[in-house]
């Protein structure tokens, strides 16, 4: 009875715990995450925004560069928030993508805006070249004044080396033809000593004959030839010239000594040769003479100096402090002349200021500028040219008061009057010929006088 009581009662406890809730372990609390830094600092971030905000505020931005810069607002905006913990990966993968478009924009902005690779140097080759043809041209159509400021151009635009041998040579030319003889030498000289080491035209000349006659050419190799010789014949005469004109004033020197009644000393030695025939000095005396040279801006015999004591002396010590100073005489030649040229800049500067001035009539303050130029920098063509134009000017405006006065006395019946009007004209006039008594001009003024002088006289 019992056993059967126990078997009906098992089905009747599982269809109950079928019934019942399924029992559930308790989950683990939720760990607390750490909060997240913001990727970049926040006030670095705070500062490019407020850069783009001014950038914006910018009339000459075109619509790609305002459309980038608000692109690059969003983006450091949106950075300035911190993402949440379940908002991380978003936060990252937009403010990467927008980035990327920006850096995008950027790239394409600047590449747009520059010129393709290698155009631009060639741009500077192109001009470099335009300038110096200027140039030979200017020197070819006897503008010598052209010369000297294209030649300052070339330096200021492209810096000190640009002035090559070529260039240089005419440089210096037009600075002879202008009157400019000092700084003329100063420049001749180191052109010179580099046009030494180069090949020159007998060179080319004589190579064209031996490759004409190497193709078989006689005819080419002839009239190359021909060519050569012609500029051996150019060379002689011109040394034989310069020769001429040597002996003509070394005879006049010994002339004019003997008009004096002085004898002819026999030459001193000089610091200008150092190096005696009754022996060589010592090194350091030497090269304080060499020094004393430089400061005379006597480069050229400093080198030439240099080198002939180089070759006669076989002491590596000595050698080497001869090549120290070799480079050194160098360098102070270069600073000297990039400082003449500087000088010459700004007198070519104040020159068209002058000029300009004589344009507007304003001759004082012209004549003023010159003379100034005149004390700092020397007299030359150019500053004598500008400075009888603005002579000229005065004068002819001072002619034209004493012109309107003496006008005004032979129309006034007044004879008190007509004496002061003439003795006011003769006043200026004279002054004319007190201040610029060189000027071609002065003839006509005294005429002047004469005529204001005799109708003085007939008022008694």
């Amino acid at each position: 009875m019992k056993r059967g009581f126990v078997l009906l009662l098992i089905p009747c406890i599982w269809t109950l715990a079928g019934c019942l809730p399924s029992f559930q372990r308790p989950a683990p609390p939720l760990e607390a995450k750490k909060a997240l830094l913001p990727p970049v600092n926040e006030s670095l971030v705070k500062e490019r925004v407020r850069h783009l905000k001014e950038l914006m505020e910018r009339k000459d931005l075109t619509p790609p560069e305002t459309r980038i810069f608000n692109d690059l607002l969003n983006t450091y905006q949106s950075m300035t928030h911190t993402p949440s913990a379940l908002g991380e990966r978003e936060y990252y993968r937009t403010t990467i993508r927008r980035l990327f478009q920006s850096l995008s924009s950027l790239e394409d902005l600047y590449v747009s805006q520059r010129p393709p690779l290698g155009k631009e140097e060639a741009s500077v080759v192109r001009l470099f070249s335009e300038k110096t043809h200027e140039v030979l041209d200017a020197y070819l159509s006897g503008n010598y004044k052209a010369v000297i400021d294209k030649c300052i151009d070339l330096k200021d635009t492209f810096g000190p080396y640009a002035l090559t041998p070529e260039v240089g040579l005419v440089f210096a030319l037009s600075l002879a033809e202008q009157g400019m003889v000092k700084d003329a030498i100063a420049i001749g000289e180191q052109i010179a000593n580099r046009l030494q080491t180069r090949p020159d035209l007998m060179a080319l000349r004589s190579h064209l004959v031996k490759w004409h006659l190497d193709l078989g050419d006689k005819d080419g190799a002839v009239r190359n030839y021909e060519k050569l010789t012609d500029l051996l014949d150019e060379k002689r005469m011109a040394a034989q010239g310069l020769a001429a004109v040597i002996g003509q004033r070394g005879a006049a020197k010994e002339k004019e000594g003997e008009q004096k009644g002085q004898p002819i000393a026999p030459a001193k030695p000089s610091v200008s040769e150092p190096v005696q025939a009754a022996g060589v000095p010592p090194l350091e005396e030497f090269l304080t003479q060499i020094r004393q040279l430089m400061a005379e801006r006597k480069f050229e015999l400093a080198r030439d100096l240099i080198k002939k004591r180089r070759h006669r002396t076989i002491s590596q010590k000595e050698l080497a402090r001869l090549e120290e100073t070799l480079k050194e005489v160098d360098q102070q030649e270069d600073l000297f002349l990039q400082q003449r040229i500087s000088e010459l800049s700004i007198q070519s500067k104040s020159l068209k200021e002058a000029e300009a001035l004589i344009e507007k009539e304003h001759y004082d303050e012209a004549l003023t500028k010159l003379d100034r130029t005149f004390a700092e920098h020397g007299e030359n063509a150019e500053v004598s040219a500008l400075r009888d134009k603005a002579i000229e000017g005065i004068i002819n405006r001072e002619r034209n008061k004493a012109a309107k006065l003496f006008l005004a006395a032979k129309n006034s019946p007044d004879p008190v009057k007509k004496e002061r009007y003439l003795r006011s004209c003769l006043e200026i006039l004279k002054a004319l010929v007190d201040k610029y008594p060189s000027s071609p001009l002065i003839l006509k003024v005294k005429d002047h006088i004469q005529r204001v002088t005799e109708e003085l006289e007939k008022l008694g």
